[in-house]
């Protein structure tokens, strides 16, 4: 994972290399592009980032190095920012394990097959 790190914040680095060439004000398909490229890199490091960070696994997020679900310190959102530079903060807010209506909750569990 660190790996995928490393190699996700040198692609991350290299879009300030990236410049839009059109600068026509209709039908700018380059700034679109450029719009959306950035949009998925803050994604992309996002995603790994929390990853990394989440040592448990769970449902989607499985690892090797923490094979177990872990309630006891992971049943909370996890919310992440990503700067300009790529450098991530994370916060967490807790889950709500209540309806608003009546019907009873399900305690979770983990997933088994």
């Amino acid at each position: 994972m660190n790996d995928g790190k490393r190699k996700l914040g040198e692609v991350f680095d290299s879009f300030a290399d990236v410049r839009v060439t059109d600068r026509s004000l209709v039908w700018n398909t380059d700034l679109i592009e450029t719009l959306e490229l950035d949009n998925l890199l803050g994604q992309a490091v996002a995603t790994m980032h929390s990853a990394e960070n989440r040592k448990e696994s769970r449902g989607a997020q499985a690892r090797e190095d923490f094979p177990n679900r872990d309630d006891e310190h992971w049943l909370k959102h996890s919310l992440c920012w990503v700067s300009a530079k790529g450098a991530t903060e994370f916060d967490y807010r807790p889950v709500h394990l209540n309806t608003l209506t009546d019907e009873s909750v399900e305690p979770p569990k983990a997933r088994t097959y």
